[in-house]
């Protein structure tokens, strides 16, 4: 009996210990669609394959993580590059019918991040990724690097061209159709209200003037991606309205310079975001504690004067197209005052979840 007790303490131990130490398991990112726009005079835009990327550790507490470096992955053609076996973002067929040219996109080694892909929150709750990026069209001469590219989920303009930029010519000022100064939005929170992280992450970025094909031309690329990362419904709502709160400059510089559509095809894209917000809170309120869900109804009537808010200018935009006088003052004075509520709104939530006092 006692050699019994023994081996069965031993076995609790060695399971507790087991536990205790088990590393946690690592996600999976997928990559959905998306266009690649460039390098500088390309058309038509590339049509991104659908991706994954494997053996990521994230901790949503920290907004930190990485996909490890994987061994075994392709040897680029100069014959020395290694691809990170973890990151599979497929092939891009550039150029078009008759003309295409087929690239493979790696996160690769011997760079900065030596081969990893890192994942983070910038201060405004953008989510960063970094990687050490390749393009091999099959030839080492050919080979477009970029280290420490960074894609986000906030937004970025596409630049011009090196030799602009360095008031030289025969620069390539735009990116496939798009041209420099454009501005490219993603986002990220729960859009499909499945309880996992999710959204769209946007970068762009110059060749390097070394390279062999279209030195100094700007590029782009836009792409959705989808997690195995458990979130919250308030803090997916959280990170929404953190990302509307972010176009502020975006809408304010497309109204002050006339751009009408451009402020047309914003408040577009916040009233999507404000629908997806309005499920993530539902979610939240259906499954929250009856004692809790008193505390609720204050997000829930100040996201719907958000919602109001955004409306009004967005119903008269549609509808008018080119507001003028007094009107195109109304629709930025309402489009302006819904922004600050959005922003205040966001930082409650996030002063809840921190347990800060407001």
């Amino acid at each position: 009996m006692m050699q019994y007790r023994i081996l069965l303490g031993l076995t609790l131990i060695s399971c507790m210990i087991s536990v205790a130490t088990a590393a946690p398991e690592p996600h999976v990112f997928n990559l959905h669609g998306g266009y690649f726009y460039g390098p500088g005079p390309i058309a038509p835009d590339t049509r991104l394959p659908d991706g994954v990327i494997h053996n990521i550790t994230f901790d949503l507490d920290k907004l930190a993580g990485a996909a490890a470096f994987g061994k075994g992955g392709r040897i680029l053609s100069d014959n020395e590059t290694t691809a990170n076996a973890n990151i599979d973002a497929g092939a891009l067929e550039i150029g078009g019918p008759g003309k295409n040219k087929t690239f493979w996109l790696y996160a690769v080694a011997g760079g900065p991040l030596a081969g990893e892909e890192h994942y983070s929150f910038d201060a405004n709750y953008n989510m960063l990724w970094t990687v050490d990026m390749a393009l091999d069209p099959g030839f080492a001469e050919g080979i477009v690097r970029v280290n420490k590219y960074e894609l986000t989920t906030g937004y970025r303009k596409v630049p011009a061209s090196i030799q602009t930029q360095n008031g030289l010519p025969e620069g390539y000022d735009k990116a496939g159709s798009l041209v420099s100064g454009t501005t490219i939005v993603g986002r990220v929170g729960d859009f499909d209200n499945n309880g996992f992280l999710d959204g769209i992450i946007v970068a762009t970025a110059n060749v390097p003037m070394q390279a062999d094909m279209l030195p100094g031309a700007p590029v782009a690329n836009l792409r959705g991606f989808s997690t195995d990362i458990a979130i919250s419904p308030l803090f997916a709502l959280e990170l929404t309205l953190h990302g509307i709160a972010n176009m502020q400059p975006l809408v304010e510089q497309s109204f002050t310079g006339g751009h009408i559509p451009e402020l047309t095809a914003y408040l577009s894209d916040i009233r999507e975001r404000l629908l997806a917000a309005r499920a993530n809170y539902e979610t939240a309120f259906i499954h929250a504690p009856a004692a809790t869900k008193m505390d609720l109804h204050e997000i829930s009537w100040r996201l719907e004067s958000i919602r109001q808010l955004f409306f009004i200018p967005w119903a008269f935009l549609t509808t008018y197209k080119y507001p003028s006088g007094n009107a195109s003052e109304s629709v930025m004075d309402a489009t302006t005052r819904a922004l600050a509520k959005t922003a205040a709104l966001a930082k409650l939530l996030e002063q809840r979840r921190l347990g800060s006092k407001p």
